[in-house]
């Protein structure tokens, strides 16, 4: 593993994530929360006194491709970490590379549960869990009185594995499933699903989805009449499935980790819309925003300057890992007020079960999102 000479020269970090393939909203956003954070720290003289140089590489939503940019970033490039990964499978192809070299890798909004499942020696994830978006949804939905929910989700395991998580919290809760339906993905007509959800009468539909395909439902539920209260996992927040969907998407409630009733968080949107023009209030931009600040404190740590001024890389990179577990609570831009991340040696997941979640209603035809009003979240509404 190589070493360079750091005095004077910049510190280098990778962004390697989807910016031009299927996933490229959330990639596109993240990087640009992340480039914010960077300006924020060279723009007050960098670190010690040396600037940070970003590296940058778009993985196209390709494993093969994003593991060979990860490669890079750790071989040639000599970064001292790795952010990115917003599509579970090019997150994932990233974790040997980071185990492999030993380089701290912070992925963003992947969200299969075991992707951070011990042992994960030099990788951390910034994003909540499928599940715990789950478990957000259902306890949203026991809090308001809901009795009789309906599941539908696509084939794919983010929409199964959330469907189960969805299915059992919602029965600790006491909450009858009164119906399940499965869809494929590519599946052009999804008539016979909603006319069996329609046939089971429930009170709340929720949906785990991607975009196109939950545009779909949105769209063949407005057509049958079914105007039940609906809640849509995180996949919602990406404009592309409100822009499909149009005014079948509105009233829509939708798991997010951003409160925009915090002072500090409306500021940084503030900030993104200047530089990068208006973005919806979504976790996207913040995931870059706050891994990139974590990354960045940890360069500030004496451990790793120290390894920085011998000129051992190697040593550099294993000072950041520890100094990402010793700050484990930090407290970013993501959650409710007062909460923050619970990273640590035996934790490399940063968000918390509670106090992490808010949530947001579509409005204006899909193309804004705001504060839900709960008030009007109930059954029979």
């Amino acid at each position: 593993m190589g070493s360079a000479t750091w005095a004077g020269q910049p510190l280098k970090l990778c962004y390697v994530d989807d910016r031009s393939g299927v996933a490229a909203d959330t990639g596109i956003q993240s990087f640009n929360g992340f480039q914010i954070a960077v300006s924020e720290v060279n723009d007050a003289g960098g670190i010690n006194g040396q600037k940070v140089e970003v590296v940058a590489y778009d993985g196209k939503t390709d494993p093969e491709l994003t593991a060979t940019f990860a490669s890079r970033c750790a071989e040639d490039d000599g970064a001292l970490a790795i952010i990115g990964g917003n599509p579970a499978a090019p997150a994932a192809a990233m974790i040997p590379i980071a185990s492999e070299y030993e380089i701290p890798y912070l992925m963003l909004s992947a969200g299969t549960d075991n992707l951070t499942d011990m042992p994960a020696p030099f990788h951390f994830r910034v994003g909540p869990r499928n599940s715990q978006d789950a478990a957000a949804i259902a306890e949203l939905v026991a809090k308001q009185g809901f009795k009789r929910v309906a599941l539908i989700n696509n084939s794919l395991p983010f929409g199964t594995d959330s469907a189960h998580a969805a299915e059992a919290a919602l029965k600790a809760s006491g909450i009858t499933v009164v119906i399940q339906q499965t869809y494929d993905i590519n599946a052009t007509d999804l008539s016979p699903q909603i006319g069996r959800l329609r046939s089971a009468n429930p009170d709340v539909v929720i949906v785990f989805p991607y975009a196109a395909d939950g545009a779909r439902v949105l769209r063949t539920l407005q057509q049958q009449g079914m105007s039940v209260p609906r809640v849509v996992a995180r996949s919602a927040l990406l404009s592309t499935l409100r822009d499909l969907a149009g005014d079948a998407s509105d009233g829509v409630l939708i798991p997010n980790t951003v409160d925009m009733q915090r002072a500090d968080v409306k500021q940084f949107f503030d900030s993104y819309g200047a530089r990068f023009g208006e973005a919806q209030p979504t976790m996207y931009p913040v995931l870059g925003y706050d891994a990139a600040k974590m990354v960045l404190k940890a360069l500030a740590e004496p451990d790793v300057q120290k390894a920085l001024a011998q000129d051992e890389l190697a040593d550099a990179r294993v000072a950041i890992r520890d100094a990402l577990v010793r700050n484990g609570n930090y407290q970013g831009l993501q959650g409710r007020a007062g909460a923050t991340y619970q990273f640590s040696a035996e934790r490399h997941h940063g968000p918390p079960d509670q106090n992490w979640f808010v949530f947001v209603a579509v409005t204006d035809k899909g193309k804004h999102l705001v504060a839900a009003d709960l008030s009007t979240f109930k059954p029979g509404s």
